[in-house]
């Protein structure tokens, strides 16, 4: 059956699914990541403010706004990935 020994049905997957992301170029990979922390960016930003924000009952200021800090973190990680 298999042409080498201990070369399994898994293995023959494996290696042509493996064929098959080594053939997407870099620039299309990247391009596709960063369109989805983008993608996630914009939802973040349209999450209604009760969402986002603690009860009325715990003390606020800006550094509550969960928003914001997700806003940031995605920025930065979109930013990382368009440079390197």
């Amino acid at each position: 059956m298999n042409s080498e020994p201990g070369i399994t049905i898994l293995h023959r997957l494996g290696e042509s699914l493996r064929e098959l992301m080594v053939a997407i170029p870099m620039p299309v990979v990247r391009g596709i990541f960063v369109g989805l922390l983008l993608l996630l960016l914009l939802w973040v930003l349209r999450l209604p403010r009760e969402r986002v924000r603690p009860p009325a009952e715990v003390a606020t200021g800006w550094s509550s706004n969960l928003k914001l800090w997700a806003a940031v973190a995605l920025g930065i990680q979109a930013l990382i990935y368009l440079v390197f």
